[in-house]
């Protein structure tokens, strides 16, 4: 199996592609953050990324498949199984030449409210994000991050204020409306989020305690925003507000200065450093590259004893099969 990354990664000996920055032929779409999705001519994705990404980025020819149903692309074989980072969210399995790969795309191990829980496959070749690669950033235990967004609801709410929530409108802002709305607070939904929630809906993740916003009638009620909504006249014009930002990053110092928000809370939708190792020990590949996220977790991976290296732009395809997989030290002599 060969395989070569820019700006996207693709499988050689077929036409696939792997979550490719720019237009592509053919492209296998992992989730519908934009960061993740360009505007392809044909696609392969889950039914709930496919969704997504027509809602987000037009209609396009699609190949649907669902989770753990093997399918055969021109030059491979080809299997999406859930990564627990936002509903439909795929990882993939290409086989080729007798090498399983799997590219993850984001995925996250801890489970959540309104994602499938993430599998973990046995593959030869691991690509992995490392978006919070370094030892630092380790979430607390999930009852703790509900915990602090609870409580700064209801602490903002007695006091007479509007708790107002800072949320990614497709993944993060759907999981805060279940958390919130299962503990019986009444949510004022901005409408970008809303028209993505339907397609949750669609797919049987139901939420309670949700309506539409309107800024008369916000007493009482939590007010679930974009976060590119905090500076803006609609968030501003609120006489008596508290804000809170989501974000895996509030374990970083100084976090509420640096959004210039009262409280950031980590609820994330990636995985932690911890989670990091525990996939790779699980998914036992010979060879690891790492994307996105901190170049140095490549460095932590090889202190642990694998082949890791982070994920570069080449012009010379990387070259892997079972001989070279299965002798480590003949492979870093190559």
């Amino acid at each position: 199996m060969e395989i070569e990354y820019d700006g996207g990664i693709h499988i050689k000996g077929t036409d696939l592609w792997l979550d490719a920055e720019v237009g592509k032929d053919f492209c296998f779409i992992s989730h519908a953050h934009i960061d993740h999705a360009a505007k392809h001519k044909r696609i392969l994705a889950s039914p709930q990324t496919a969704k997504f990404y027509h809602h987000r980025l037009g209609e396009t020819e699609t190949k649907i498949l669902k989770f753990n149903k093997p399918a055969k692309i021109r030059g491979a074989k080809v299997e999406l199984f859930p990564s627990g980072h936002i509903l439909g969210a795929s990882q993939i399995l290409v086989e080729k030449g007798g090498v399983r790969l799997v590219y993850t795309g984001d995925f996250k191990l801890r489970r959540c409210l309104t994602a499938e829980k993430i599998e973990v496959k046995k593959c030869d070749i691991l690509i992995m994000e490392s978006t919070f690669g370094l030892p630092n950033y380790v979430f607390p235990p999930r009852k703790e991050v509900v915990k602090k967004l609870t409580s700064f609801v209801k602490k903002t709410l007695s006091k007479g204020q509007t708790p107002v929530i800072l949320a990614y409108s497709l993944g993060k802002a759907q999981e805060a409306m279940k958390i919130l709305g299962n503990f019986g607070f009444k949510l004022s939904v901005h409408s970008s989020i809303l028209k993505l929630t339907s397609v949750y809906q669609q797919f049987g993740v139901k939420f309670k305690n949700c309506y539409r916003y309107y800024s008369k009638e916000l007493k009482g009620k939590v007010l679930l925003a974009p976060p590119w909504l905090k500076n803006s006249k609609l968030i501003e014009n609120i006489p008596k507000k508290k804000i809170a930002m989501l974000t895996g990053w509030a374990l970083d110092p100084g976090a509420k200065e640096s959004y210039g928000t009262d409280e950031v809370i980590p609820l994330s939708d990636h995985a932690d450093f911890s989670e990091l190792i525990e996939y790779v020990k699980v998914a036992s590949p010979q060879k690891i590259y790492t994307l996105h996220g901190f170049p140095e977790f490549a460095s932590h991976l090889k202190d642990l004893g694998y082949d890791a290296e982070r994920l570069r732009t080449t012009k010379t395809p990387y070259r892997l099969n079972k001989e070279l997989l299965l002798n480590y030290d003949l492979f870093k002599v190559l």
